[in-house]
């Protein structure tokens, strides 16, 4: 039985978890206690977008499918901006960061190797075009009418 997932629910978590990590940084926090969590969250982003990605390609049908696509590229801007912000060393817990960079550095090329990906799947669905039908003030009184 193929695994069911609700992708709203799914991406607003990721997007709270995400907005959590990002006002993270402007607190001052003890390294010692969360750079481990911040790593382990990080991991967990990128796996857990993936996770979205092959969701949402193997259910083009999903009514909401372009709007999901664009959640999910808005998710990984944001984590792209996140890495950025901790490259930088900003923060008591960016600076705890320079050390491992490289790591950084690697999950940024997988965000953006995925916008790359979500860009190509919207680019390849061909846009919903407005067929004209609109419904007159007066048709609606008469369909709200009982």
């Amino acid at each position: 039985m193929p695994k069911r997932i609700n992708i709203e629910d799914t991406l607003f978590y990721l997007h709270s978890k995400l907005k959590l990590l990002s006002e993270g940084v402007s607190l001052i926090l003890e390294p010692d206690l969360f750079l481990e969590l911040y790593i382990q969250d990080l991991d967990n982003l990128q796996s857990l977008l993936e996770f979205c990605i092959n969701a949402i390609q193997e259910n083009e049908k999903f009514i909401d499918w372009e709007e999901q696509v664009h959640n999910v590229l808005d998710l990984e801007e944001d984590l792209v901006e996140l890495l950025d912000t901790l490259l930088q060393g900003k923060g008591t817990i960016g600076a705890a960061f320079i050390p491992i960079s490289e790591k950084l550095e690697q999950y940024k090329a997988g965000s953006k190797n995925r916008i790359v990906q979500l860009e190509q799947l919207l680019s390849m669905r061909p846009a919903e075009q407005d067929n004209g039908m609109v419904v007159s003030p007066q048709e609606l009184r008469e369909l709200l009418q009982d």
